[in-house]
């Protein structure tokens, strides 16, 4: 039986305090059981690449799952130094807005996560599963994400894109910009996961309107 979202203590409390010992474990027990769509807050602006290559093997497979990640920080925040390919199993659907509310965590639209104090990294932090306050911690991030542009199409993107629109293959892609094939399916999915496009070929139409000329 596949592993699903399930509260800690099934017919306790909706909302739980987890103390800081203990948070990174719950926390990857929670990761490895979702299923459908993570979305994230962060308010660091810098980045710890100890942390990131830690979190890169379990990020990769949450992305070959499908689980679909949009994730935001703050602007002038630091982009983790690793592979296109990785950026997306890490960042997902990124943004960056003026200012993060509060560091934030939501699965599969289930289970939040958030710190209890963020002044106080001691405090721990809040699981919680009631099902109204997940509600208003989702149309938190919502806000703020319908609020923040998205990123500008990178030079490596246009191409990519540009190529697309021609009907190329990721690999022929891949060959003509020498790249490495899983880049260029990585660029596309993250591209194709922002702009709800359900085709490469929609992609590179919606891409022509939103950014003409690009």
């Amino acid at each position: 039986m596949s592993a699903v979202l399930i509260p800690a203590v099934p017919h306790g409390a909706q909302v739980r305090r987890i103390p800081a010992g203990r948070f990174a474990a719950r926390a990857r027990d929670l990761l490895s059981r979702a299923r459908h769509e993570h979305l994230a807050m962060y308010a660091a602006t810098t980045v710890d690449d100890e942390a990131v290559q830690r979190a890169l093997p379990a990020a990769r497979e949450r992305r070959a799952r499908g689980v679909l990640l949009r994730t935001m920080a703050p602007i002038g925040a630091a982009t983790p130094a690793v592979t296109a390919a990785d950026l997306a199993a890490i960042d997902g659907d990124h943004r960056r807005v003026g200012g993060v509310p509060t560091p934030l965590n939501v699965l599969d639209r289930r289970v939040a996560l958030l710190p209890a104090d963020p002044d106080d990294p001691e405090a721990g932090h809040l699981e919680i599963w009631s099902r109204p306050l997940v509600t208003a911690l989702i149309a938190l991030f919502e806000r703020h994400w319908s609020a923040a542009p998205p990123p500008p199409l990178s030079s490596r993107e246009r191409e990519v894109v540009a190529l697309l629109a021609e009907g190329w293959t990721d690999a022929v892609v891949a060959r003509r910009l020498g790249i490495g094939e899983r880049t260029v399916t990585a660029t596309v999915r993250t591209l194709m996961d922002r702009y709800g496009a359900r085709s490469r070929f929609q992609l590179a139409m919606e891409l022509s309107r939103t950014f003409p000329g690009s």
